[in-house]
């Protein structure tokens, strides 16, 4: 455990214990637990609550939770959100009333320099959300080849330098191996051409920084993942509310919640449905959230984050 106090400060409270559960929801599932403030907001506002599944890669921090959290409602699981039904047939669940993700990486993450997640203060090029995982930054940094740090660079970090920024890191880990934050931010720094650095308020190393942790924890990869198994994780008339500050991210919710609200697949010139598909979500936000200025001033890491929730259509179909 570090001995730095963990600290964050949950984004859009407000709308998320709005659209967490409908009315009189007894189980919630905190998919992206981090130190549990968006749970502590819902257990406060929502007292049906009987139980919050609470779930987290990040063993240190979910652990630090039980401290800064203690509440008999809590179960926590170090896992993936995408590990839900297995969490759930472990408590002879069929399914919760409402589902919660918070993609966003926590401020304790990004504010610790042993798990090198940022520049701000030298620390060792990690970036794992679960220190159990075998791949760091610095093995991508010092392994993958160009072509494929550009390709990293330019599609999770939408880096126009990608290029440059990429043969940077070639040439410079012949010399010395990639090991900690502050050289990865030095070599990306002096790659960007000086208009470059100018052009933005955010230091040149941040979207590179961003992608490599998207990279590391493969966190698309683990979006759809959960997308696909949370339909059949919710009952009838469940809520499901998102939290992404990436575009990429967003867009993969947004498409999935559109597309089962819509149902059919079948194309537009078809005069009838063959498909058989039926609508299963209703949208209850008709376009995404955004912090407040308020908010944001109080928490700039806010500006990015944008909500959207759904909530899971009773078909009238028993469930077993």
């Amino acid at each position: 455990m570090s001995n730095t106090t963990p600290f964050h400060k949950s984004v859009l409270v407000d709308a998320v214990v709005k659209y967490a559960l409908p009315a009189n929801g007894r189980i919630f599932v905190d998919g992206t637990f981090g130190l549990g403030g968006h749970s502590r907001a819902v257990l406060a506002a929502c007292p049906s609550v009987e139980e919050v599944i609470g779930i987290d890669r990040d063993a240190e921090i979910l652990d630090y939770s039980c401290k800064s959290l203690d509440d008999p409602r809590i179960t926590r699981f170090q896992a993936n959100a995408s590990n839900l039904p297995e969490i759930l047939a472990q408590k002879n669940l069929c399914g919760v009333d409402g589902i919660l993700l918070d993609l966003g990486v926590s401020s304790w993450q990004l504010d610790n320099p042993a798990r090198g997640f940022s520049f701000s203060r030298p620390g060792p090029l990690d970036m794992r959300m679960n220190s159990d995982d075998s791949q760091t930054a610095a093995d991508l940094v010092n392994k993958l080849d160009r072509d494929e740090l550009v390709r990293i660079f330019f599609e999770y970090g939408e880096e126009k330098f990608s290029r440059r920024i990429a043969d940077a890191i070639v040439k410079q880990r012949e010399i010395s191996p990639f090991s900690t934050t502050d050289q990865l931010a030095k070599t990306v720094y002096d790659a960007v051409p000086a208009a470059g650095r100018h052009q933005t308020h955010i230091h040149p190393a941040t979207r590179v920084f961003q992608a490599l942790r998207i990279a590391v924890n493969k966190e698309l990869d683990e979006i759809e993942n959960f997308l696909s198994i949370v339909l059949g994780c919710l009952n009838p008339g469940g809520h499901l509310t998102m939290i992404s500050f990436h575009s990429l991210e967003d867009r993969l919710v947004k498409t999935f919640m559109q597309k089962n609200q819509k149902g059919c697949e079948c194309p537009p010139r078809f005069p009838v449905c063959v498909c058989g598909k039926k609508p299963q979500l209703q949208i209850l936000t008709s376009k995404a959230i955004f912090a407040g200025e308020n908010e944001i001033a109080e928490n700039p890491r806010a500006r990015s984050a944008r909500l959207r929730a759904a909530c899971k259509i009773d078909t009238g179909v028993a469930r077993k």
